[in-house]
Protein backbone atom coordinates (compact mmCIF):
# COMPACT_ATOMS: atom_id res chain seq x y z
CA UNK A 1 0.00 0.00 0.00
CA UNK A 2 2.87 2.32 0.69
CA UNK A 3 4.56 1.36 -2.54
CA UNK A 4 1.21 2.63 -4.39
CA UNK A 5 0.76 6.02 -2.66
CA UNK A 6 4.55 6.71 -3.49
CA UNK A 7 4.17 5.79 -6.74
CA UNK A 8 1.06 8.15 -7.32
CA UNK A 9 2.37 10.79 -5.34
CA UNK A 10 5.30 11.24 -8.40
CA UNK A 11 2.18 11.60 -11.84
CA UNK A 12 2.23 15.21 -11.90
CA UNK A 13 -0.62 17.34 -11.21
CA UNK A 14 -3.00 17.72 -13.86
CA UNK A 15 -2.52 21.76 -14.55
CA UNK A 16 1.15 21.51 -15.25
CA UNK A 17 0.94 18.78 -17.77
CA UNK A 18 1.01 20.13 -21.73
CA UNK A 19 -0.05 18.71 -25.04
CA UNK A 20 2.30 17.51 -27.48
CA UNK A 21 0.18 19.31 -30.47
CA UNK A 22 2.78 17.78 -33.63
CA UNK A 23 -0.29 16.05 -34.34
CA UNK A 24 -3.35 18.09 -32.49
CA UNK A 25 -5.98 19.28 -34.92
CA UNK A 26 -8.80 21.06 -33.27
CA UNK A 27 -12.11 20.87 -35.74
CA UNK A 28 -16.21 20.37 -35.30
CA UNK A 29 -17.78 17.26 -35.19
CA UNK A 30 -19.31 17.48 -38.79
CA UNK A 31 -17.69 14.70 -41.59
CA UNK A 32 -16.19 17.37 -43.39
CA UNK A 33 -14.25 18.72 -40.76
CA UNK A 34 -12.93 15.13 -39.89
CA UNK A 35 -11.78 14.93 -43.03
CA UNK A 36 -10.05 18.37 -43.44
CA UNK A 37 -8.15 16.98 -39.93
CA UNK A 38 -7.06 14.34 -41.49
CA UNK A 39 -5.62 15.86 -44.96
CA UNK A 40 -4.26 18.68 -43.04
CA UNK A 41 -2.01 16.13 -41.03
CA UNK A 42 -0.56 15.79 -45.13
CA UNK A 43 3.35 17.30 -44.57
CA UNK A 44 3.69 14.61 -41.55
CA UNK A 45 3.19 11.59 -43.82
CA UNK A 46 4.72 13.20 -46.83
CA UNK A 47 8.28 13.76 -44.53
CA UNK A 48 8.04 9.83 -43.40
CA UNK A 49 7.61 9.31 -47.05
CA UNK A 50 10.99 11.21 -48.23
CA UNK A 51 12.88 9.41 -45.29
CA UNK A 52 11.66 6.04 -46.31
CA UNK A 53 11.99 6.67 -50.03
CA UNK A 54 15.44 8.34 -49.25
CA UNK A 55 16.20 5.00 -47.52
CA UNK A 56 14.85 2.83 -49.64
CA UNK A 57 16.10 4.59 -53.08
CA UNK A 58 19.86 6.16 -51.94
CA UNK A 59 18.56 8.82 -54.77
CA UNK A 60 20.69 11.93 -54.53
CA UNK A 61 17.39 13.43 -56.44
CA UNK A 62 15.18 12.26 -53.29
CA UNK A 63 17.78 13.76 -50.97
CA UNK A 64 18.39 16.94 -53.10
CA UNK A 65 14.33 17.43 -52.88
CA UNK A 66 13.82 16.79 -49.30
CA UNK A 67 16.66 19.59 -48.49
CA UNK A 68 14.85 21.96 -50.72
CA UNK A 69 11.39 20.90 -48.34
CA UNK A 70 13.57 21.81 -45.47
CA UNK A 71 14.67 25.03 -46.94
CA UNK A 72 11.08 26.10 -47.99
CA UNK A 73 10.43 25.68 -44.28
CA UNK A 74 12.77 28.06 -42.98
CA UNK A 75 11.87 30.51 -45.57
CA UNK A 76 8.21 30.49 -44.29
CA UNK A 77 9.68 30.56 -40.63
CA UNK A 78 11.53 33.86 -41.32
CA UNK A 79 8.52 35.31 -43.61
CA UNK A 80 5.91 34.85 -40.69
CA UNK A 81 7.82 37.07 -38.49
CA UNK A 82 8.55 39.41 -41.03
CA UNK A 83 4.84 39.80 -42.10
CA UNK A 84 3.93 39.09 -38.28
CA UNK A 85 -0.24 38.38 -39.46
CA UNK A 86 -1.96 36.89 -36.81
CA UNK A 87 -4.14 33.70 -37.38
CA UNK A 88 -7.99 34.30 -37.63
CA UNK A 89 -8.80 32.33 -35.01
CA UNK A 90 -5.87 32.92 -31.73
CA UNK A 91 -6.45 30.22 -30.17
CA UNK A 92 -6.07 27.96 -33.03
CA UNK A 93 -2.31 26.94 -34.34
CA UNK A 94 1.00 28.58 -33.19
CA UNK A 95 2.47 31.70 -33.84
CA UNK A 96 1.77 34.07 -36.79
CA UNK A 97 -0.40 33.11 -39.84
CA UNK A 98 1.20 34.55 -42.81
CA UNK A 99 2.24 32.51 -45.15
CA UNK A 100 0.36 29.25 -44.43
CA UNK A 101 3.21 26.85 -43.61
CA UNK A 102 1.02 23.73 -44.78
CA UNK A 103 0.04 25.92 -48.03
CA UNK A 104 3.67 26.47 -48.47
CA UNK A 105 4.89 23.34 -47.67
CA UNK A 106 1.92 21.20 -50.58
CA UNK A 107 2.98 23.93 -53.16
CA UNK A 108 6.34 23.06 -53.33
CA UNK A 109 5.89 19.38 -53.08
CA UNK A 110 3.61 19.24 -55.85
CA UNK A 111 5.47 21.69 -58.23
CA UNK A 112 9.01 19.95 -57.36
CA UNK A 113 7.25 16.63 -57.85
CA UNK A 114 5.09 18.02 -61.08
CA UNK A 115 8.32 19.37 -62.70
CA UNK A 116 10.38 15.61 -61.65
CA UNK A 117 7.80 13.35 -63.07
CA UNK A 118 7.33 15.62 -66.52
CA UNK A 119 11.02 15.32 -66.59
CA UNK A 120 11.54 11.67 -66.23
CA UNK A 121 8.41 10.54 -67.18
CA UNK A 122 7.33 12.16 -70.81
CA UNK A 123 10.19 10.87 -72.64
CA UNK A 124 8.94 7.34 -72.37
CA UNK A 125 5.18 8.79 -74.03
CA UNK A 126 3.92 7.57 -70.10
CA UNK A 127 0.67 8.77 -68.79
CA UNK A 128 2.41 8.74 -65.51
CA UNK A 129 2.92 12.18 -65.41
CA UNK A 130 -0.05 13.56 -66.18
CA UNK A 131 -1.54 11.09 -63.88
CA UNK A 132 1.15 12.61 -60.86
CA UNK A 133 0.00 15.67 -61.75
CA UNK A 134 -3.52 15.22 -60.66
CA UNK A 135 -3.52 13.73 -57.77
CA UNK A 136 -0.98 15.97 -56.68
CA UNK A 137 -2.51 19.09 -57.30
CA UNK A 138 -5.76 18.05 -56.06
CA UNK A 139 -3.95 16.76 -52.73
CA UNK A 140 -2.47 20.03 -52.25
CA UNK A 141 -5.70 21.91 -52.52
CA UNK A 142 -7.73 19.81 -50.26
CA UNK A 143 -4.63 20.44 -47.77
CA UNK A 144 -5.18 24.13 -48.38
CA UNK A 145 -8.64 23.90 -48.36
CA UNK A 146 -8.85 21.88 -45.11
CA UNK A 147 -6.20 24.81 -43.44
CA UNK A 148 -9.28 27.63 -44.28
CA UNK A 149 -12.11 25.26 -43.31
CA UNK A 150 -11.06 24.26 -40.13
CA UNK A 151 -10.05 28.32 -39.50
CA UNK A 152 -6.66 27.70 -38.85
CA UNK A 153 -5.66 30.38 -42.02
CA UNK A 154 -7.48 32.72 -43.84
CA UNK A 155 -7.66 32.44 -48.05
CA UNK A 156 -4.93 35.21 -47.91
CA UNK A 157 -2.48 33.22 -45.90
CA UNK A 158 -3.32 30.19 -47.87
CA UNK A 159 -2.87 31.71 -51.18
CA UNK A 160 0.21 33.37 -49.89
CA UNK A 161 1.69 30.44 -48.89
CA UNK A 162 0.76 28.11 -51.76
CA UNK A 163 2.59 31.24 -53.95
CA UNK A 164 5.40 30.74 -51.87
CA UNK A 165 5.71 27.70 -52.13
CA UNK A 166 5.71 27.11 -56.19
CA UNK A 167 8.31 30.21 -56.44
CA UNK A 168 10.57 28.26 -54.15
CA UNK A 169 10.11 24.85 -56.08
CA UNK A 170 11.02 26.46 -59.67
CA UNK A 171 13.72 28.66 -58.15
CA UNK A 172 15.51 25.67 -55.89
CA UNK A 173 14.89 23.40 -58.90
CA UNK A 174 16.78 25.86 -61.39
CA UNK A 175 19.80 26.22 -58.99
CA UNK A 176 20.27 22.78 -58.27
CA UNK A 177 20.35 21.56 -62.14
CA UNK A 178 21.41 24.98 -63.50
CA UNK A 179 24.01 25.87 -61.01
CA UNK A 180 25.03 23.01 -58.85
CA UNK A 181 25.06 20.21 -61.77
CA UNK A 182 26.66 22.55 -64.11
CA UNK A 183 29.57 23.32 -61.66
CA UNK A 184 29.50 19.66 -61.53
CA UNK A 185 28.58 19.67 -57.18
CA UNK A 186 26.65 16.25 -58.18
CA UNK A 187 29.89 14.44 -58.60
CA UNK A 188 31.41 15.75 -55.85
CA UNK A 189 28.13 14.48 -53.90
CA UNK A 190 27.94 10.94 -55.48
CA UNK A 191 32.11 10.68 -54.96
CA UNK A 192 32.46 11.56 -52.04
CA UNK A 193 33.59 8.75 -48.91
CA UNK A 194 30.01 8.79 -47.37
CA UNK A 195 27.96 8.43 -50.79
CA UNK A 196 29.57 6.03 -51.68
CA UNK A 197 29.43 4.16 -48.64
CA UNK A 198 25.97 5.04 -48.45
CA UNK A 199 25.65 3.85 -52.38
CA UNK A 200 24.01 6.85 -53.33
CA UNK A 201 22.69 7.55 -56.96
CA UNK A 202 21.79 9.95 -59.65
CA UNK A 203 18.62 8.61 -61.24
CA UNK A 204 17.96 12.09 -63.05
CA UNK A 205 20.89 11.59 -65.34
CA UNK A 206 19.34 8.61 -67.05
CA UNK A 207 16.84 9.38 -69.85
CA UNK A 208 13.75 7.45 -69.30
CA UNK A 209 14.54 5.66 -65.67
CA UNK A 210 11.89 3.44 -65.83
CA UNK A 211 13.09 1.51 -69.02
CA UNK A 212 16.63 1.74 -67.66
CA UNK A 213 15.97 0.06 -64.12
CA UNK A 214 13.66 -2.56 -66.18
CA UNK A 215 16.29 -3.46 -68.34
CA UNK A 216 18.76 -3.73 -66.00
CA UNK A 217 16.68 -6.33 -63.79
CA UNK A 218 16.10 -8.32 -67.27
CA UNK A 219 19.37 -8.20 -67.63
CA UNK A 220 19.75 -9.57 -64.13
CA UNK A 221 17.31 -12.54 -64.29
CA UNK A 222 19.31 -13.57 -67.43
CA UNK A 223 22.36 -13.27 -65.43
CA UNK A 224 20.69 -15.36 -62.72
CA UNK A 225 19.08 -18.34 -65.09
CA UNK A 226 22.33 -18.84 -67.39
CA UNK A 227 23.69 -19.88 -63.98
Amino acid sequence: MHDFLATKSNIPPHHTLTSLSLTHVLHSSDIYSTICAHFTLSPLAITCSYVAVMLVTRDLTVILMLAGQLLNECVNFVLKRLVKQARPTEYLGDGYGMPSSHSQFMAYFATYMIILMYRTGESSGSISPHVVTVLVLIWSLLVVYSRVHLYYHTWKQVVAGSICGCLFAVGYYFFVNRFLRSKGMQDWMLDNSFAQWAYIVDREQINNVYKWEWDQFQQWRKTTQGN
